[in-house]
C-alpha cells in the first residue's frame, strides 16, 4: 500500500519532469535562427571596374592604354574569326583592369593556380570583337603584347603569364602561361600573350602546403557570405569556398574580410588581421556596415 506522502512525492516528481521536458522543448523551439544573406553578386556587380572599349580602325594608335595604365599592342593581322577567317577594320578591344585587391574581390578573381597561391602585380581581361563576334589570336608567332603598370615601383622578378580558366565553377589560373615570362621595364611588366581572356602577372609564392583556416559561425549562415583572405606582402588574394581556405604559407600575415548582403541591400561584414602559423578555426560574427565604410575597408587591405 502506497502512503499518501509517497503518492504526493511521486506526483511532484512527475510534475517536475513534465516541466523540465517542456522547458527543454521550448528552448529548442526558441533557438535563435542564424542570420541569412542574399545573393552577393548583385552588390559586387554594382561595384565592379567597368569594362573599357576601344574602337580600332586604320587611324588607331598603338599601344592602347587603359584607364589604370595597362598597355595593349594588338594588330588585325594577328586576329581571326572562330572559323579562321581574317579580320578587317574596325574591331573593338574590351579591357578590364584589376590591380587592387578590392577590385579583384568585386570580380571574385582570387590569385590561386591549381591550389597554389600566386603573388600578383595585377589581373586583366582582354577581349576583341568584330561586331558581336568574339575574335581569337592566330597561332604563335602571332601574339599580342601587354604591359602591366607597376603601382609601387618595387619590381618583382621572374613574373609569369597566367591565363584564367574555370575549374569546378571556380576561377583558376592555369599553368600554361608559366612558359612565358614578363620582362621588367621602366614602366612595369611586359610580355607577349598567346591567348585572349583573363591574364595574370604573377608567380608562385609557395607550394600547396602550409596551414588552412576554417570558418564557422554561431550567429550567421555563411552560405552566401563572401570570405576573402589577403596577404599584403605578396599581394595575394584568396577566396574561401566550402568554409576551408587554400593552404597558406606559415608565418604569413593575413587580412580576413567577410561580406554579406541582405535581400534589401543592407550590408554586413567581419574583418580580422592575424598571422597564420597552424590550422585554425575562425568564428565569424557579422555586423552591419555602410557601403562607404565597407569600400574604405577594402581600400585599406
Amino acid at each position: 500500500m502506497i502512503s499518501k506522502k509517497s503518492f504526493n512525492m511521486n506526483v511532484l516528481a512527475v510534475f517536475a519532469s513534465v516541466l523540465l521536458i517542456q522547458a527543454c522543448s521550448k528552448d529548442r523551439i526558441e533557438e535563435t535562427p542564424l542570420n541569412q544573406y542574399g545573393d552577393l553578386n548583385t552588390y559586387f556587380d554594382s561595384k565592379k571596374q567597368a569594362e573599357q572599349e576601344f574602337i580600332i580602325d586604320t587611324s588607331g594608335n598603338s599601344p592602347i592604354i587603359g584607364n589604370q595604365g595597362t598597355k595593349i599592342g594588338i594588330g588585325k593581322q594577328c586576329l581571326k574569326f572562330p572559323n579562321g577567317d581574317s579580320v578587317t577594320w574596325p574591331f573593338t578591344v574590351k579591357l578590364v583592369e584589376l590591380y587592387k585587391p578590392k577590385d579583384m574581390i568585386y570580380y571574385q578573381m582570387p590569385t590561386v593556380a591549381g591550389g597554389n597561391i600566386l603573388a600578383t602585380e595585377g589581373e586583366i581581361r582582354l577581349r576583341v570583337f568584330k561586331n558581336n563576334t568574339e575574335l581569337l589570336l592566330k597561332p604563335n608567332p602571332c601574339l599580342a603584347q601587354v604591359e602591366f603598370r607597376d603601382l609601387d615601383s618595387i619590381r618583382n622578378t621572374n613574373m609569369n603569364v597566367y591565363y584564367g580558366i574555370q575549374t569546378n565553377n571556380k576561377p583558376d589560373w592555369s599553368g600554361l602561361g608559366t612558359l612565358t615570362n614578363f620582362t621588367n621595364t621602366s614602366y612595369g611588366y611586359s610580355a607577349p600573350i598567346s591567348v585572349l581572356g583573363w591574364i595574370n602577372c604573377g608567380k608562385l609564392t609557395g607550394a600547396a602546403s602550409g596551414s588552412t583556416l576554417t570558418f564557422t559561425s554561431t550567429t550567421d549562415d555563411l552560405n552566401n557570405v563572401g570570405i576573402f583572405i589577403y596577404i599584403p606582402s605578396s599581394k595575394t588574394l584568396m577566396q574561401v569556398y566550402n568554409s576551408v581556405s587554400t593552404p597558406i604559407p606559415n608565418n604569413s600575415a593575413v587580412k580576413i574580410i567577410a561580406i554579406g548582403a541582405k535581400s534589401n541591400g543592407d550590408l554586413f561584414s567581419y574583418s580580422q588581421a592575424l598571422t597564420v602559423n597552424s590550422n585554425s578555426t575562425i568564428n565569424i560574427t557579422m555586423t552591419a556596415i555602410t557601403d562607404a565604410n565597407l569600400t574604405s575597408a577594402l581600400d585599406n587591405l
